[in-house]
């Protein structure tokens, strides 16, 4: 058994001599040497209006703000990655139910976590990995909630398929026809924890997810 992981990925990219290029974007300090050599340079018998000197300056302070806000949201935003990092870690060696498409069909049987958000009956579709239809479950009547539904590993006809990776899919309606919403999810433990560009992958059952998959955490 491989012994779980924690892994950070991050991009590279090479260094290379470059004539810097022009940028449409004026600095503060652009700004302030522009505004230096206006007064330097401006017509003693015909000096810059006061008012529009004022006007200037307040869109100096209001760019340099602007930028001073930029950076410490960058700052924040750089402090809770680290953070978030640091608290996945401790989701390895857990179990977490995870929404995902994906069916192993393992020594013929495989099980199939839905959940509905009402009660309604349900029909689950699974297909090969060449996505041609192979069996059509249902439509069933579940509870709201997560509900679990073992599949024999047969097909249509009655045909026992190979172990491997399927897909599936669920459509649900409530009793009066209307369609609810239902997703099929799986289980397992989590063996590694990812940070690739700026975003926590996690390792489950030998698949990749995103934190935004997981649905529920159980020790």
């Amino acid at each position: 058994m491989q012994s779980p992981t924690v892994s950070t990925t991050s991009s590279t990219t090479a260094n290379t001599a470059a004539t810097p290029k022009a940028s449409n974007t004026l600095s503060k300090d652009a700004f302030m040497k522009l505004l230096v050599a206006q007064l330097q340079h401006q017509d003693p018998t015909n000096t810059q209006d006061p008012n529009q000197m004022v006007a200037q300056m307040a869109t100096f302070s209001s760019l340099e703000a602007q930028q001073n806000t930029n950076t410490l949201l960058a700052s924040i935003q750089t402090q809770n990655a680290a953070l978030y990092q640091a608290q996945s870690a401790d989701l390895i060696g857990k179990r977490v139910q995870i929404t995902s498409k994906k069916v192993e069909l393992t020594g013929g049987t495989s099980t199939i976590g839905v959940n509905m958000a009402t009660d309604g009956n349900a029909t689950l579709v699974i297909k090969n990995a060449n996505g041609a239809v192979v069996r059509t479950l249902g439509p069933g009547a579940l509870a709201a909630g997560d509900s679990t539904l073992n599949w024999n590993g047969r097909d249509d006809a009655g045909n026992q398929l190979p172990d491997g990776n399927y897909t599936v899919s669920v459509s649900a309606r409530n009793v009066y026809g209307a369609p609810i919403t239902a997703f099929t999810t799986t289980s397992a433990v989590v063996t590694a924890v990812s940070f690739v560009d700026n975003e926590v992958k996690v390792t489950a059952g030998g698949n990749q997810y995103s934190l935004s998959n997981i649905t529920r955490i159980s020790s």
